[in-house]
């Protein structure tokens, strides 16, 4: 389960390593912002979800041929930055983009989050001002706290 900002602060208070203090400043910097649509899944610069390119399988594997389309080619690397933008576990999809607004939905953890084209975002149907409202059943992926 993903630590509360008051769990995380003591966990690493408690450890006395130098880098501590700044690992709590980092955690609680990103924890106290607003969640984006593309900490869940793919998103251009501008917020568009993206859908995974077609064959995209075959370019991580690198196993294609050099005389392929270029527009492919550069699709799936700015859907490969996309992807590492993300911060939460799971396999996210999109249940609904409607003018607009777009939810994600979670099987793993039964999770919706609602962002609405006025900038709210509701998790659940409760409203969500920053990653720490969040349900504790959203994780973030390992590695990054």
């Amino acid at each position: 389960m993903r630590p509360t900002l008051h769990e995380y602060n003591l966990k690493k208070l408690s450890d006395l390593d130098c880098t501590a203090i700044s690992d709590v400043l980092n955690f609680t910097k990103l924890t106290n912002r607003a969640p984006e649509l593309g900490d869940f899944i793919p998103c251009d610069e501008d917020g568009n979800v993206l859908d995974e390119p077609k064959n995209y399988d075959k370019w991580l594997s690198e196993d294609y041929y050099t005389e392929v389309e270029t527009t492919w080619i550069r699709n799936c690397s700015t859907y490969q930055a996309a992807r590492s933008r993300t911060i939460f576990k799971g396999d996210w999809e999109v249940r609904s983009n409607f003018n607009g607004s777009v939810e994600v939905y979670n099987n793993e953890n039964n999770c919706a989050v609602l962002f609405r084209k006025e900038g709210d975002v509701f998790a659940n149907n409760k409203p969500i001002t920053r990653i720490e409202d969040l349900p504790r059943e959203i994780e973030f992926i390992d590695g990054l706290i």
